[in-house]
């Protein structure tokens, strides 16, 4: 018994007495206040996780999905650029057929002919000359001075 007396005097020994002037206590000045600080529970982690790699999932899904209609586009261009390459060696080769037909040996003659040309009497080889042989130096003259 003498445990609960003694902890009954303390009780009241701790509060104040009501008739006692008392100081008004002053409220603790913060700067900002502070927010109750919560623990993640495990299912809001596990629930967090599973979002943040569905996400990730979605988001490299999109990324080959972009990457796919860029390769297809290039693609599409490849093939219209081709298209276009064919055809102008079509004109290229057309026009060199033109050419080779105008260059002909005996066009070359007939439009002479027509032109008042006269054929030569007789045709002069030009001699072979081999490139491996150094030519010798030529002689000079001296120039005559000025008078």
């Amino acid at each position: 018994m003498a445990t609960s007396t003694n902890a009954a005097a303390r009780r009241l020994s701790a509060r104040p007495a009501p008739n006692a002037p008392s100081a008004p206590r002053r409220p603790t000045l913060r700067v900002v206040e502070r927010t109750p600080r919560r623990r993640a529970s495990p299912g809001t982690l596990r629930r967090s996780t599973v979002w943040a790699g569905a996400l990730m999932v979605v988001a490299s899904l999109l990324a080959v999905v972009a990457g796919d209609a860029m390769v297809a586009e290039g693609q599409v261009r490849l093939t219209t650029v081709r298209s276009q390459v064919a055809a102008a060696e079509g004109v290229q080769k057309a026009a060199q057929v033109s050419v080779a037909e105008k260059a002909a040996p005996p066009v070359v003659v007939a439009q002479a002919k027509t032109q008042g040309l006269v054929a030569p009497q007789m045709v002069v080889y030009l001699p072979q000359v081999p490139l491996n042989v150094p030519l010798p130096v030529p002689q000079t003259a001296p120039i005559p001075p000025k008078r």
